[in-house]
């Protein structure tokens, strides 16, 4: 096949491209800077990331991909673009894009992937959802009637999925991920100090402080952040318990996904499910305890990938070997299908 094989993960949080024969070339935050007025962009991920609440009223900071799904056609396809030509130079050939998308996505969204995708520079473009990359990334490969369920813990979305026999059984799409939880943090801290924080600085302290069970011992760290009532600068104290406070609704949220997708799941497989575990992944997954209390609220062993933050793209990076058996546009479903 003519142009150079690609997998792409493109995620609320941070787009991912691996090059077959390459492994992983990029790994950027999906930010595009843009100014205000002529809606030209002036900076692409690192660069846009790094004037994160930094900018002036002359210049917007857009995440062009929301919970999982493109929400601004535009300024998606100026991205793309960007990091195609970083990637690909001035290849005569376009490049062949394999895209990963919320198993939930609509047709709609992923009309939009597509058409989002060959605009921007690519030549034959598939999608497969996300859980089964990430899966086969986790190593979940074999022809096994077995049921597994995968949760992948992204910035902008949790995918919660029960695989068997190397396709999706049941599925759900929760619209809370690492973007969610910074948010939190910021509307804590406005609601009950009246102190306003960037999104860099919620993020760290979701990093440093942050945790999905309460902590045995608290943690206090001191950052920085902005009065709301004179709009001057302020240091202050915050405690690992506040920021469990502020962030343990939305993570209950997850968890009641989670066993929303299992009463959706046949009893065979629960039975599956609780002999094999259930099996976390995403840069999420990270978080303090959140395997513990997912473990506290189905009552089933739950365990860590290997490579939490790559495994969809490791996934991806293996389904580029076998290219040329996937159609254009939309159509395996099943791992033995996309990986021999």
């Amino acid at each position: 096949m003519l142009g150079v094989n690609i997998g792409l993960d493109f995620g609320s949080s941070s787009t991912i491209i691996a090059v077959e024969g390459k492994g992983i070339v990029l790994d950027e935050p999906s930010i595009i800077a843009v100014d205000a007025e002529s809606k030209y962009p002036v900076a692409f991920g690192n660069s846009a990331y790094n004037v994160l609440g930094r900018t002036d009223e002359f210049t917007d900071v857009v995440r062009p991909v929301v919970n999982g799904v493109i929400s601004n056609y535009t300024y998606a396809k100026k991205l793309l673009t960007y990091y195609f030509q970083k990637i690909c130079g001035n290849m005569v050939f376009k490049p062949n894009v394999i895209i990963t998308v919320p198993s939930s996505a609509t047709n709609l969204d992923r009309r939009t992937f597509l058409d989002v995708l060959t605009a921007s520079g690519a030549g034959k473009v598939c999608l497969v959802e996300e859980s089964l990359a990430s899966a086969i990334g986790a190593g979940i490969k074999e022809n096994s009637f077995s049921g597994k369920m995968l949760i992948n813990l992204g910035g902008g979305s949790a995918d919660i999925s029960v695989i068997t026999r190397g396709s999706i059984s049941v599925a759900d799409t929760i619209k809370i991920g690492g973007i969610s939880l910074d948010e939190e943090i910021q509307k804590y801290l406005k609601k009950t100090r009246d102190i306003l924080i960037g999104p860099l600085t919620a993020e760290r302290l979701k990093i440093c402080l942050g945790s999905a069970v309460r902590r045995e011992e608290e943690l206090t760290l001191v950052a920085s952040g902005k009065s709301g009532l004179d709009n001057m600068p302020i240091s202050f104290e915050i405690t690992s318990d506040e920021i469990y406070e502020c962030m343990h609704e939305q993570i209950m949220l997850i968890t009641d996904g989670i066993k929303s997708v299992l009463e959706k799941t046949p009893p065979e497989l629960v039975g599956d499910i609780s002999d094999n575990g259930i099996i976390l992944t995403g840069g999420t997954a990270l978080l303090l305890g959140i395997d513990k209390l997912i473990e506290q609220e189905t009552g089933i062993q739950t365990k860590l990938t290997k490579d939490p933050m790559n495994n969809t793209i490791n996934g991806v990076t293996d389904i580029i070997k076998n290219f040329d058996l996937l159609s254009e546009g939309y159509a395996f479903n099943t791992i033995h299908q996309l990986i021999s």
